[in-house]
């Protein structure tokens, strides 16, 4: 799977983090902010539901390799002449 930047995803897996939440849960969605080629990796905002929020949001940074998202609404790459 090759996602692009602005990507939105949805995660397939719980993903681990070093911060205070220790697990993000499978099924969150966010948008990838940033593209690595070797090996093929994604940074990505994940907008987690936290109800104790004005938003109801709290956002999360991590980087997620391509088995663990799949992509929701890809961007379109026309450029306008």
């Amino acid at each position: 799977m090759k996602a692009k930047l602005y990507d939105g995803i949805i995660t397939l897996v719980d993903i681990k983090t070093n911060s205070v939440r220790s697990v993000i849960p499978k099924g969150t969605q966010g948008t990838i902010v940033e593209c690595y080629e070797n090996p093929e990796g994604y940074a990505v905002d994940l907008g987690i539901l936290d109800d104790s929020l004005i938003t109801d949001y709290d956002y999360e940074n991590v980087i997620l390799y391509p088995e663990q998202f799949t992509i929701i609404n890809p961007i379109n790459e026309t450029v306008a002449v």
